[in-house]
């Protein structure tokens, strides 16, 4: 029995475990630690497993960065990317600390400035966003899956 006061977790017959059971992630996540366990117990196995996470996470990165001026979640992707190559490099895990950081406290500094405040930062995102789009469409054209309006060629004949 744990007699640490400053310990908050319950004990006996008031615990979650007892009412709730295992949670299921736990056994999962345990199944994972014990796998792990045995690949890093090969060297030759725990490189190779390096190889292939550095590979996936980097891939991951990639197709982030290149979602990034797009809409959608090209950062969230990118820190997807990076979550999954911490799980094995000691720099990875730094960069993702310094990314979560530099977040929150970019989240807090917008959160206590003034309703306009948020919404020009928002309109100047979404001008931004909408330009980089724009320009995409101008150098690439429009893709064969978007119709063609009847107005626009019949403006085209005229």
């Amino acid at each position: 029995m744990n007699d640490d006061p400053t310990d908050k977790r319950p004990q006996g017959w008031l615990s979650r475990h007892h009412k709730q059971g295992v949670r299921p992630w736990r056994k999962t996540r345990l199944s994972f630690l014990r796998w792990r366990g045995n690949i890093t117990a090969n060297p030759h196995a725990a490189r190779l497993y390096r190889i292939v996470v550095g590979a996936v996470g980097t891939l991951i990165v990639l197709i982030g960065l290149l979602l990034v001026p797009l809409p959608g979640p090209g950062w969230l992707i990118v820190i997807i990317g990076l979550f999954v190559i911490s799980s094995e490099f000691r720099w990875a895990q730094r960069i993702l600390h310094f990314v979560r950081v530099h977040v929150e406290k970019w989240t807090h500094w917008v959160m206590a400035q003034p309703l306009w405040v948020r919404w020009t930062i928002a309109a100047v995102t979404a001008a931004f966003v909408a330009v980089l789009v724009w320009s995409a469409l101008r150098i690439i054209g429009l893709p064969d899956w978007i119709p063609e309006l009847e107005v626009l060629r019949y403006l085209k004949l005229q």
